[in-house]
């Protein structure tokens, strides 16, 4: 019994369906290869062109055509220049207007009236000539640039032998039209600027009349910096504004500090300390800061206190001197402006705030002079105590202080509450101010509003005035540059610089409808392309088999082509590498050979069989050559031909047919006679069929079939199972558990995406281990192989090379077969 084979052999998950991988029912289907596409069905891609430029050109001699007829103008535009800010500046042809005076309905009307135009074939039974007139006319500018000054006129119909005529006609009514108003213009427009020019002379003056108006009704006299009239009540809103800030903050200080003084002095909260520094701030109000005068044992007023009544009496005297100054500026305004004017109302206020403020320095002085009274007699009193201590005891004096002591506290409290009066005095005075403030304020606010709009028309009228004043002045001086050069120009003028040419075919143009054809077909071609490529179930490329089957490509084999053998080589033309080792085709196949030694170093393999999904994939060629390939690496290589429906070793190598493997496994020879040496190439021992038998699966099934397997094992580095097909016959899966590797050999063709699929389920359903695929008859294009280009131009070179090596070293190519021959013939 043969040894159990390596099962561990082939790739993981992601790189190949080893033993056990899965594979669902339905096979991913391959990406779209836009490009592989196109190239591979270029054929139904120029049958569509083709196909579509002949109909586009059967659709060329059914349309109408259209003729065209052009002719070119030059314009020159002759009239006077503009005098702008005092240069003479030619006028220049505005392309636009003439073109929209040309198909204008005026010059339409008038050419179809004077030519008779709806009278032609190409207006016949037409309801409005001039819509269908102005549909034929295209008219632009000469050439790519837009300053040009000629036009092109082209006219397009059916009746080529009208339109000429129409041309010239409608040239003809557009030049009439240019020449009326040429003679006319000139005059126009001088009577047209002299009409202005008196119109807005006529309007300076109704503005002029309507400013001094406004001047003497409001009585302006204030302008800012820029000379713009401005309201009076705005800067007289803005001082009672100040002056009610101020008048607000003395409010507040007074209210506060009486609130101070009325809470010291309640007897329910009353303090010492509180009540000492309301004292205090009474003295200092009255400017007496002195304490305890009868103490200072002084006779009469001091200079302190005569000082502090002298400042009294100035400010009072000032205080005299500035309502005198008032009284004597309100008597001017008054005779000035009158009585309701704003600034006769201003310094009546402002007379009245200087009359309060002498009225309360008034009775402040009043009220000190009461205070020096009073203190001087306390003084007067702590001096004739000084002079009694000085004869008196101890307790004479103590009761004079005490007496003293009272006298004081009594002046104090006289003195807060006079100051508790004069706190609340000057409070009521301050609201009293704010109260007319505010009412001065909203009246004259209310004045600034009536005046405000009268103001902006002021000033409105005065830039009227000075912009008319200014455009005046321009028009008199165009004025007078046009009638001074009016006579030194003509009018505007047209010239045909191009007649009417003889109307050529415009539409179709045949090339036009031959490359719409051709590109429309192309287009249709391609998808029908992709659709058709799409549909045939086919591998484009190696990438695509890998990802769909999960399994490593090991090789692409190109299609081989059949080629003269050299004489006396026993073996088919389809072995090439026997017979071509320096071809693209052997060095595929060297390639299969690399990975498959690759694999064996790594996993110990030795057993390799060799299926397909479907007949015709050229498994049986592409192991026969991949076995001489082996052989040539001096690996002893034995090939079993398994497939016995249809066995193709014998027919390959050119040996005879028995005794083979089913004689082997039915005890009529050895394995030795079995086993038979390939006659041009050693270390090869090939193993035919030996028949047709009636039973194959059971055959090789078998244990007979097993033993023979595990025979082969031990005798070779290699042995190389050609089986039949997987999908149409199970013999394939009854031998996967026998060898150590599986190699599927498809081949590019439509549905094989299928049937690959198939196969490779079948051999997942038995743990079968798929180590590779082998790419067979894959065509030497870019989108078949994308090696394509490059081994192309590789393989060009080694024929070269193949041919360089051949005819120097024949003899000794020669030599080595020979000894190669017969080292093989000893060995078996």
């Amino acid at each position: 019994m043969m040894d159990k084979p390596n099962l561990q052999y082939g790739f993981d998950d992601s790189g190949s369906a080893g033993r056990g991988s899965n594979v669902s029912d339905e096979p991913p289907m391959p990406t779209i290869d836009f490009y592989g596409a196109l190239w591979r069905r270029k054929s139904v891609i120029v049958l569509l062109s083709v196909l579509g430029a002949a109909v586009a050109s059967l659709l060329y001699t059914q349309v109408t055509p259209m003729y065209a007829s052009v002719m070119k103008l030059m314009l020159f535009v002759q009239a006077p220049p503009s005098v702008i800010n005092g240069e003479v500046v030619p006028q220049t042809v505005s392309l636009e207007k003439h073109r929209v005076l040309l198909s204008g309905q005026m010059v339409l009307a008038e050419a179809i009236r004077n030519g008779q135009l709806d009278k032609l074939v190409s207006f016949r039974g037409v309801d409005s000539p001039i819509v269908d007139l102005r549909d034929m006319l295209t008219i632009s500018p000469v050439g790519k640039d837009l300053t040009s000054d000629a036009l092109e006129i082209i006219c397009e119909g059916k009746v080529k032998e009208d339109l000429p005529g129409i041309l010239n006609q409608v040239v003809a009514s557009y030049i009439s039209a240019i020449e009326k108003d040429s003679e006319i213009s000139g005059k126009e427009s001088v009577e047209l600027i002299e009409r202005l020019q008196r119109s807005l002379v006529d309007d300076q003056k109704v503005d002029q009349d309507r400013y001094y108006q406004l001047l003497k009704e409001l009585n302006l006299t204030a302008e800012n910096d820029k000379g713009r009239w401005v309201n009076p009540y705005v800067s007289e809103i803005e001082k009672l504004r100040l002056e009610r800030d101020d008048i607000l903050l003395e409010f507040r200080d007074a209210d506060q500090q009486l609130e101070q003084l009325r809470t010291a002095m309640d007897p329910a909260t009353q303090r010492d300390d509180l009540l000492r520094l309301a004292v205090i701030e009474g003295r200092k109000y009255f400017n007496l800061d002195k304490q305890d005068r009868g103490m200072d044992f002084l006779n009469g007023m001091s200079e302190e206190d005569r000082l502090r009544l002298t400042r009294y009496e100035q400010r009072m005297e000032s205080a005299n001197a500035e309502v005198v100054s008032v009284d004597s500026e309100r008597a001017e305004a008054m005779s000035r402006y009158g009585a309701k004017h704003p600034q006769v109302e201003f310094v009546e206020a402002k007379y009245q705030a200087a009359v309060a403020t002498r009225n309360r320095l008034n009775q402040e002085l009043e009220t000190l002079r009461g205070f020096l009274t009073s203190e001087q007699d306390i003084e007067n009193k702590g001096s004739e105590i000084a002079k009694r201590a000085q004869n008196a005891d101890s307790e004479l004096l103590q009761s004079y202080a005490v007496a003293l002591s009272k006298e004081v506290r009594t002046r104090d409290s006289e003195i807060l509450q006079l100051y508790a009066a004069s706190l609340s005095n000057q409070r009521e005075r301050s609201k009293y101010n704010l109260d007319r403030i505010a009412e001065d304020i909203a009246e004259l606010t209310e004045k600034s509003k009536v005046i405000a709009g009268e103001i902006t028309e002021v000033n409105m009228l005065r830039d009227q005035i000075e912009e008319r004043r200014n455009t005046v002045g321009q028009i008199l001086e165009r004025l007078s540059a046009m009638r001074a050069m009016s006579n030194s120009y003509s009018s505007t003028r047209v010239k045909i610089i191009d007649e009417a040419s003889y109307p050529s075919q415009v539409f179709p143009k045949l090339w036009k409808f031959l490359l719409g054809g051709l590109a429309l077909g192309g287009l249709l071609g391609c998808g029908l392309a992709v659709l058709i490529d799409h549909s045939d179930l086919a591998y484009r490329t190696p990438i695509d088999i890998q990802e769909n089957l999960n399994t490593p490509v090991l090789c692409k084999i190109p299609r081989i082509k059949k080629s003269k053998v050299p004489a006396g080589f026993a073996g088919s033309p389809m072995l090439v590498a026997a017979h071509q080792p320096n071809s693209s085709v052997s060095e595929s196949f060297r390639a299969a050979r690399t990975s498959l030694l690759f694999t064996a170093a790594q996993n110990g393999g030795k057993v390799f069989m060799f299926t397909s999904p479907s007949p015709g994939d050229g498994k049986s060629t592409t192991i026969a050559n991949l076995a001489l390939s082996l052989a040539q690496t001096n690996k002893r290589v034995c090939l079993v031909d398994a497939d016995y429906r249809r066995p193709r070793v014998q027919q390959n190598f050119g040996v005879q047919f028995e005794p083979g493997g089913m004689q082997y496994l039915e005890g009529q020879c050895t394995l030795d006679e079995a086993l038979r040496p390939c006659d041009f190439q050693k270390n090869l021992w090939l193993v035919t069929t030996g028949g047709r038998p009636k039973n194959p699966g059971e055959l090789v099934a078998s244990e007979s079939f097993l033993d023979f397997i595990g025979e082969l094992r031990n005798r070779f580095d290699f042995v190389l199972i050609d089986s039949p097909p997987v999908i149409p016959v199970a013999d394939a899966t009854s031998i996967c558990g026998l060898v150590d590797g599986i190699v599927m050999v498809l081949r590019i063709r439509r549905g094989v995406v299928l049937s690959a699929h198939k196969a490779k389920s079948r051999l997942n359903m038995v743990n079968g281990n798929l180590i590779g695929v082998i790419v067979n008859g894959m065509d030497e294009n870019l989108y078949y192989n994308e090696y394509g280009t490059y081994y192309r131009g590789a393989y060009y070179h080694g024929h070269s090379y193949k041919n360089y090596y051949d005819k120097k070293y024949s003899d000794y190519s020669d030599k080595v077969r020979k000894e190669d021959r017969v080292s093989s013939d000893r060995s078996v």
